[in-house]
């Protein structure tokens, strides 16, 4: 979908200067996307309507849009900043971009089916797994493994809202099935006939082999990209459990973990690790899930700034300002690492 958007409003030319620009145009066109609808998301959990409050989702969209891991011991030693870290941010590869609006509709669209599920939603279900096909579908794997499971134990088999999802779900693995067909194993694919030197790929498990590559110390690397979500669920752990936003959230993260750290795509291309995207778009998620819930906690005792807020808060400022030094960092050394 990025390089699809990018060459017609390239208006399908090839000059190059004329591509990087439509890139950015098109770039810019989904950050809007996804800060549009974290601020939707938002306003809607927290059910706003006083128009200062509103703006402050605006902002607070904005800044989840910066967000970043914080640093660990690679960066001095290795020069890597966010290599082998969940950041809930990844600013470097477009498809993954391009992704972002549709998982975040998939994410928010099947919580509501969480807590009340309704037949119809199947459509809507198949139109956001569909452009994440287009996209990068990565995403996907962590909504086909946590969602079904979270869907039955609410709400059980004899539920028929419930039960007709799973011919949804059934349709996008036939879907996934064909895609995998078409790029790993078709011989005219672009990745079996130029990144793989002719050999069709394909996938194995491969637990940690290359995570290892991108990190020294893979707990810490997870470690330093929750902070802030990890302390609202300490802060307020009883409560938090009783969420079902942040139950999703966090199943999803975990997943989408697991998935990064089990599967290898074989082949010339699998140090490009291409089983981590789905991570990042699971961190921002948790980053989005854990700031509306916090907020709540904060409207609740009337927005009075207790030690506990500002401890919190203060560990999301650490994650913005961290975002900021790695787009500082990117720009001035010209690496994305």
């Amino acid at each position: 979908m990025f390089y699809g958007a990018t060459w017609l409003t390239a208006l399908g030319q090839c000059n190059f200067t004329l591509l990087m620009g439509a890139a950015a145009l098109v770039c810019a066109g989904f950050i809007t996307a996804k800060w549009w609808i974290s601020k939707k998301i938002l306003i809607q959990v927290l059910v706003l309507e006083d128009k200062q409050e509103i703006r402050k989702a605006a902002w607070l969209a904005a800044m989840l849009g910066l967000v970043s891991s914080l640093p660990t011991a690679d960066w001095p030693r290795y020069g890597f900043y966010l290599s082998g870290a969940p950041t809930p941010n990844y600013w470097m590869n477009g498809t993954l971009l391009a992704s972002w609006p549709f998982a975040l509709m998939l994410f928010w669209e099947s919580a509501q089916q969480l807590a009340r599920p309704q037949a119809h939603w199947v459509w809507r279900m198949l139109l956001w797994i569909l452009l994440l096909l287009v996209s990068k579908p990565s995403y996907l794997f962590v909504f086909a493994l946590v969602y079904p499971p979270m869907l039955l134990i609410g709400h059980g088999w004899r539920n028929r809202a419930a039960w007709i999802q799973f011919a949804g779900l059934a349709a996008a693995a036939s879907l996934l099935l064909l895609e995998y067909w078409l790029v790993f194993r078709q011989p005219d694919s672009v990745y079996v006939r130029e990144f793989n030197k002719g050999q069709s790929s394909g996938v194995v498990l491969a637990p940690f082999f290359v995570w290892r590559h991108y990190t020294g110390n893979i707990a810490l690397a997870v470690l330093s990209a929750i902070v802030f979500p990890l302390s609202v669920l300490l802060g307020w752990w009883h409560l938090a459990l009783k969420n079902l936003l942040l139950r999703y959230a966090w199943a999803g993260f975990g997943v989408a973990l697991l998935i990064s750290a089990a599967f290898m795509q074989t082949g010339a291309e699998y140090l490009a690790w291409n089983f981590r995207w789905q991570h990042y778009l699971a961190s921002y998620i948790l980053f989005l899930s854990s700031a509306a819930f916090a907020w709540q906690q904060w409207r609740a005792q009337a927005y009075r700034m207790d030690l506990k807020i500002k401890w919190i808060s203060a560990i999301f400022a650490l994650h913005l300002l961290s975002g900021v030094v790695y787009l500082g960092k990117m720009w001035w050394t010209k690496l994305y690492y």
